[in-house]
């Protein structure tokens, strides 16, 4: 009869050397992040510290002024970020994908993809803006490991590269008013306009008459026949269209009724708009939840009525 003792002594050492493999896979995973970087902060010289026993390393960049910062609070909070190889760099805080406007406990995920109610959650990089930057209208630099983000596989579709530590810097805004006010001043002086053209409403929309028109008065509740051009607060071009007609009560944002009722048939205006007065702080989604108007944008339009 055969022992089964050798075959067991065999197969608890597979089972061993197995998990301890398994086991060594997963902290040189953890290792690579942490070298990563200290390789980063030392190479760019970062005067960083590391945030209470996590490989979470941080440094203040700009104090915070306003109020205490409430993961139950919605600010408009804009960031830049990049992997630390240079791979994947966004770095335009006035692109519309940079910019964040759910609960603050969700951030930077939001709350549609959160898959639970709570918005606590310990050692994760929103706590370090909390506890560290502790108010608003300050601005902190954060590197998270690619395993507290998007992990091994990264997010080609974004560009976003596996195993990628990220070095983000966010600025938390105490309120969207005196935010998009200054995103739009931004906006025309990057368009090479001069502010002092332009007239500021009560609503904060920025406009300015180029032709007054000579045909008929517009009301809010005229149909219209436009060209028009509609850019993003980089610049971009969002929209643009010839001999369109709209019905300004119906057909488009309340804001054009208002605006154009300021010129007549055949004239032409420019005007910046805050997003109240546009598609909404909290912006536009699809039936997936995916932004087709982007949170709290700021819009500029060039429109041309037809005198028609």
């Amino acid at each position: 009869m055969y022992s089964v003792k050798p075959l067991f002594g065999i197969a608890f050492v597979a089972v061993c050397l197995f998990f301890g493999c398994s086991k060594k896979e997963y902290q040189s995973f953890e290792e690579l992040d942490n070298a990563n970087i200290r390789a980063y902060i030392q190479k760019n010289n970062l005067k960083v510290s590391q945030y209470k026993d996590t490989d979470l390393f941080y440094e203040v960049l700009e104090e915070g002024t306003g109020n205490p910062i409430d993961y139950k609070k919605t600010y408009p909070i804009v960031y830049t970020v990049k992997s630390l190889d240079g791979v994947y760099n966004s770095g335009d805080t006035l692109s519309s994908s940079n910019r964040y406007a759910d609960y603050f406990g969700y951030f930077p995920f939001g709350s549609g993809a959160a898959g639970s109610p709570t918005v606590e959650r310990e050692g994760d990089f929103k706590e370090v803006i909390r506890e560290i930057l502790q108010k608003t209208n300050g601005k902190i630099r954060i590197i998270v490991p690619s395993r507290l983000m998007y992990g091994r596989n990264g997010v080609p579709e974004r560009g976003i590269p596996p195993n990628a530590s990220l070095d983000y810097v966010v600025t938390v805004h105490d309120n969207f008013t005196d935010y998009e006010d200054g995103v739009i001043q931004k906006m025309i002086a990057n368009a090479g306009l001069n502010i002092e053209d332009f007239t500021k409403t009560e609503d904060n929309i920025y406009y300015r008459i180029d032709e007054q028109g000579t045909g008929d008065p517009i009301t809010a509740d005229s149909t219209v026949t436009v060209n028009y051009t509609v850019k993003n607060p980089d610049g971009s071009e969002r929209d643009s269209d010839t001999n369109s007609e709209f019905n300004l009560a119906s057909g488009t944002i309340p804001v054009w009724g208002e605006i154009l009722s300021l010129i007549n048939k055949g004239g032409k205006i420019r005007f910046f708009v805050p997003s109240p007065k546009a598609y909404g702080i909290a912006g536009v989604t699809d039936q997936y939840g995916n932004y087709t108007r982007p949170q709290f944008l700021s819009l500029d339009f060039d429109v041309e009525v037809k005198d028609e």
